[in-house]
């Protein structure tokens, strides 16, 4: 028994993971829902304290960080690593009333023909639809999706992007990230973001869809793959035969997803 004992205490410390603070290099303030790259994969996503654990063996190792409103950073890691602020540049200050008048509806949040999650040895965590200026919208109000559950506190990162010469999700236009907690069942989420004033780009907008890697996120598949699980939320797509709207980011690049079309809905203004 003593031998067994050991041999436990040895994978354990073999298998030991470092609990690693992301903070603000100007505040020291935590950095939240952050994303955490290796080797072009994402690896890890900090949660709302601006904690993640690692591997040991990772333990000065380099990693690339990335977070809204600061700059993208390599660093090596340690138990407590510090990212800069991203100062935004502003050449002129524009004070515009918004009228609320005018509302265009594009797309249809619907449950649809099937879901999509991140299967945990997946490192395809983002996607992003793509919207046209149709109606020469001036505002992003609003945004609407179905999503289904198993727990409730399933949350997922709300982005969004101009287009890029080639079609692609380009610039990011939202400063902050923009939580989305998902009830347990299946729902359509609606996400208020109108106090953002996000412009509609003459060119069009991507909304981007960011499953966050976090303990709090995962479907385990026990008890027949007890090291099996999901991340959640699932979001309803509809399949499709070729590209529609809809891309995936994998290895630090855009693709275009023929497979399926995003159920989504984006609801703008004047």
């Amino acid at each position: 028994m003593r031998h067994i004992i050991v041999l436990l205490l040895v994978c354990q410390w073999l298998h030991g993971q470092t609990s690693i603070s992301l903070r603000d290099k100007a505040t020291n303030l935590p950095i939240a829902y952050a994303n955490i790259w290796k080797d072009k994969q994402l690896y890890r996503s900090s949660d709302s304290t601006g904690a993640f654990v690692v591997d040991q063996k990772e333990i000065g190792n380099e990693f690339k960080i990335t977070c809204v409103g600061y700059k993208d950073t390599v660093l090596k890691m340690s138990e407590v690593l510090t990212l800069e602020p991203n100062a935004i540049a502003l050449n002129e200050v524009k004070i515009i009333k918004r009228k609320f008048e005018k509302i265009a509806k594009l797309g249809k949040a619907k449950r649809g023909d099937s879901v999509y999650a991140v299967q945990f040895d997946a490192k395809n965590g983002i996607t992003a639809k793509y919207f046209e200026n149709t109606n020469n919208t001036s505002f992003i109000n609003s945004v609407k999706f179905c999503a289904s559950a198993s727990e409730n506190n399933r949350i997922i990162s709300l982005l969004f992007y101009t287009v890029g010469e080639n079609g692609e999700p380009k610039e990011i236009l939202n400063t902050e990230n923009r939580i989305v907690k998902i009830k347990k069942g299946t729902h359509v989420a609606e996400v208020d973001v109108s106090n953002l004033s996000i412009e509609f780009p003459k060119e069009g907008v991507f909304v981007v869809l960011q499953h966050v890697l976090l303990e709090q996120n995962k479907l385990y598949a026990k008890p027949y793959y007890p090291n099996a699980f999901l991340y959640e939320p699932c979001i309803a797509i509809d399949f499709t035969q070729g590209y529609k709207d809809t891309w995936y980011f994998k290895e630090e690049k855009w693709y275009k997803n023929n497979g399926f079309s995003i159920n989504m809905q984006l609801i703008g203004s004047d």
